[in-house]
């Protein structure tokens, strides 16, 4: 099958299956660029956070991954729905080479910042390379948040549930933003965006939750 066929029947299934099963729903998509290199930044709860980022959108998304993950048949899957790897304890040579080189094609890149999924559903600190990755790729950058997903599948727990899901994509960084900007000061920019994002879906996660 081709790749992007196969690329889009995932998205199509995932997203139906969820959309019966958890209740997803998203804004704020149209601040993620039509065209062009794209490096969108999220916070981390879950095994499943990726899927969720790359559903709602009409482009084809490429992700990193820790590279324990790339063992035979999962690894081989991952890479099918566009995850290449990285070292778990940073992005190191080869996975900042591949980003750069995705980036530079025009494609829209993945990752979480935190570099590990979160332990209460907050939004942690950001790993410094953040920043030395931001300010050299020159594109946008574009902050996601996640809701719900804490409550699907947190650390403590060995299977997921079903819980409603909200994503939000809030308005991209642009290159001049950082132009100047130290390493502290690029890190501090990306990471209060992104909690303003995932404040964006957590207020929406609420406001269906109540109504």
């Amino acid at each position: 099958m081709n790749r992007l066929l196969w690329y889009r029947f995932v998205q199509y299934l995932c997203a139906t299956l969820s959309l019966v099963i958890l209740r997803w729903r998203a804004t704020g998509q149209r601040n993620v660029p039509d065209s062009g290199g794209v490096l969108l930044v999220c916070n981390h709860v879950s095994f499943l956070d990726v899927f969720f980022l790359g559903i709602p959108l009409r482009r084809t998304l490429s992700f990193v991954a820790r590279s324990t993950l790339f063992v035979p048949v999962l690894g081989a899957l991952i890479r099918s729905v566009g995850g290449f790897p990285i070292q778990r304890e940073g992005i190191g040579a080869a996975g900042m080479k591949e980003t750069l080189r995705r980036l530079r094609a025009g494609g829209i890149v993945a990752l979480f910042p935190e570099g590990t999924r979160s332990r209460d559903g907050q939004l942690g600190s950001l790993k410094p390379g953040i920043a030395a990755l931001a300010a050299r790729v020159g594109v946008p950058v574009v902050p996601a948040g996640l809701a719900g997903m804490f409550d699907i599948w947190p650390r403590s727990r060995l299977l997921p549930v079903p819980h409603p899901v909200r994503i939000h994509y809030g308005p991209p960084i642009l290159p001049d933003e950082l132009a100047g900007l130290d390493t502290e000061s690029i890190t501090a920019l990306i990471r209060a965006r992104m909690r303003e994002s995932q404040g964006e879906a957590c207020r929406a996660l609420q406001s269906d939750l109540t109504y």
